[in-house]
Formats: structure tokens, C-alpha cells, sequence
């Protein structure tokens, strides 16, 4: 049978969907944390799967090859059945990855290093008052004891901590990349903040629009991703920084091009052809970012990503479409790169 990384190479040659190799699951939309960058935290999570409607998703990942199930959201762990979801995939034999706010990771450490393979852990401030400014809880000691508490418990599990920069934060670039060594992750990476699409459970995208640099920011933020450059050349040689040095100059080239000063840097991307999200309330999308196709409670996930993800991949022109050309996550796997390989 042909390898993953080969039938994901047919699904872009031909338009067909040979192989799911990864799977972005969200299991709630309710949160902990009352991000500015995100309105999950508003949400109920009345309108959420069902076991019985996540265990059907569950039965068609082998006739997918699904390689891969990352549990997002929302905060996974705030729903009660969570390790019953993750049972239901890890019996059909797909690895297991947890993105997590961290807040309840103390008390549940060990069904968390029983059930998945690789963990990341949100950390956007170095500082308790930083972390309470932007993710708007008081969790950064919680953060740590859980981070603790996980590496005690499974060491050879990968932890990596994610950054968000933005506004109210990217000055603490040097900071976190220390203060996340400090906790014990075995990597760091760094994002900039999506302020352009619907994503995240956000109404309106003009909600984050503060979240972006202004023109002298911009320049500061420059600054300081080439003086980091050279002051952590250690960390970023050992790959302790999961970004290049040209990919961390990318963050602030994208909030350069939203001031209208440069274009957006160029996205090399496949996503649509690797991977799918199901939103906590069935919605399935190509990504994060944009639009949904369908929804599980109406079609099977095996038809909306035979069906109607080669429709959205049709119609795609990434270099000129808006929402892939303000990506601030992509993705691009190839044949000698993947992460389920």
C-alpha cells in the first residue's frame, strides 16, 4: 500500500482525497480563559457533539488513513467525557496530540500522559500580569505546575509551548523564549495574531483589529526579532525555537503588510489536501481560517472530505485568495516531511 505522504502528494496532483492524515478535532467550545484574541470563552458548549456523534467520527478514520487527531478548541479539557473521546480515536490506532491552555493540566496529568503522544501548551506572557492582561485568568503558576507535573509523570513526551505575539506582547519575545526553557518545554514557537478572518469563535474580526501593530511598531518588532536572531542563535541552532530565523522574521513582515507597508510574506501551504477541522459543534472546515463545508451532523466526514473539500480545493487559488494570503498558521507537508511520519 502506498505510503501517507505519497497519497497526500495524489490528493494534490489529482483533486481527489486518498488519505486524512490529519484530523484537528475540537472536542468543546466552551474556555477557561478569556482570550483577546479569541471569543471561545463566550460560547456554551450546549451545542456540542455528542460521544455517540464523536464516536461515529471515530469509526470512519481508518478508511481515511487518519494519522493524526490533534485535540483544539476551545479548552478541550474542560469537557468532562474527554479521555472517552480520545479512547474512541486512539482505538482506531491515530496518534493522539493535546493543544492546551495548561490551566487544568495539574489534575489530570496522568490520563493526559496515558492517551497522547504530544502536547502544546499555550503561553503567551513570561509575567503573571502580562498572562492575566491578555488571556484575562490568573493561571501562568498553574501553567507551570502542570507543565511540572506532565514532565515528572512522562518526560520522553514532546511538550512545546505556543506564542501568539501581537500587540500587547511581542516585546516579551526574548523573555518567553527564557522563561519557556525555564519551565522545562522541549520547544517554543511563535505566531502572529489572525486579526482578518472569522476564526476562533469570533463574530467579527474587527473584535482583534487592536491586536495589530501600528507602522513604529513594526519597526521595533523588527528590531527585536534581529537582536533575538543573534542573542538566542543557540536556541535557534538547537531548534528549541521551532522557527527559523526567516520564518520569525515573517511575524513582523505580516503586521508590515496590514499597515499597508510591504506585501503579505508568501504562504506555502497544504493544508486543504492534508487535514480538516470539525468544530465542537459539527461544523467541518479545510482549516482554521476558512470557511465551513458542511457539517458531520448532516454528512458523513468521509463524504464532506471526498466530496465537498475537492469542491473548496477547486475553486482555491492561494496566492490571490485573502484569507490564505493573512494565514498566520500554514501548513506544508511533503514527501520527506510530515508530522506523521
Amino acid at each position: 500500500m502506498l505510503n501517507t505522504a505519497v497519497l497526500v502528494r495524489l490528493n494534490e496532483l489529482t483533486n481527489r482525497t486518498f488519505a486524512l492524515p490529519i484530523l484537528v478535532f475540537f472536542p468543546t467550545s466552551r474556555c477557561n480563559s478569556r482570550c483577546l484574541s479569541c471569543d471561545w470563552w463566550k460560547a456554551s458548549g450546549e451545542d456540542d457533539l455528542t460521544l455517540d456523534e464523536v464516536a461515529r467520527i471515530a469509526d470512519e478514520l481508518p478508511e481515511l488513513g487518519t494519522k493524526i487527531v490533534l485535540f483544539s478548541g476551545g479548552e478541550p479539557l474542560l469537557r468532562p467525557d474527554v479521555f472517552a473521546m480520545a479512547d474512541l480515536f486512539a482505538r482506531r490506532g491515530v496518534d493522539l496530540h493535546l493543544l492546551t491552555s495548561g490551566i487544568m493540566l495539574e489534575r489530570v496529568a496522568p490520563d493526559v500522559a496515558h492517551r497522547f503522544s504530544r502536547v502544546i501548551v499555550s503561553l503567551d506572557s513570561a509575567t503573571e500580569a502580562g498572562y492575566r492582561d491578555i488571556r484575562g485568568v490568573s493561571a501562568l503558576p498553574a501553567v507551570e505546575r502542570g507543565v511540572a507535573a506532565l514532565r515528572s509523570l512522562a518526560p520522553r513526551i514532546p511538550v512545546t509551548a505556543r506564542a501568539t505575539l501581537h500587540r500587547r506582547n511581542f516585546r516579551e519575545l526574548p523573555a518567553l523564549i527564557a522563561h519557556a526553557k525555564a519551565m522545562g518545554v522541549d520547544r517554543i514557537s511563535f505566531l502572529a495574531a489572525d486579526v482578518s478572518s472569522g476564526a476562533f469563535g469570533r463574530a467579527h474580526a474587527d473584535d482583534v483589529a487592536t491586536l495589530a501593530l501600528d507602522r513604529a511598531e513594526v519597526v521595533e518588532f523588527a528590531d527585536l526579532v534581529e537582536r533575538t536572531v543573534v542573542d538566542c542563535a543557540d536556541d535557534f541552532a538547537s531548534g528549541f525555537v521551532t522557527e527559523s530565523a526567516e520564518r520569525l522574521r515573517r511575524l513582523p513582515q505580516y503586521y508590515a503588510a496590514l499597515n499597508g507597508m510591504s506585501r503579505f510574506p508568501e504562504v506555502r501551504c497544504n493544508a486543504p489536501y492534508v487535514s480538516a477541522v470539525i468544530e465542537a459543534d459539527g461544523r467541518v472546515r479545510p482549516c482554521f481560517f476558512h470557511d465551513p463545508i458542511g457539517s458531520v451532523r448532516e454528512r458523513s466526514l468521509s463524504t464532506l472530505v471526498r466530496e465537498q473539500l475537492p469542491a473548496f480545493r477547486a475553486v482555491l487559488s492561494m496566492p490571490v485568495n485573502r484569507t490564505c494570503q493573512r494565514c498566520v498558521c500554514s501548513i506544508h507537508t511533503t514527501l520527506r516531511q510530515a508530522p506523521w511520519q
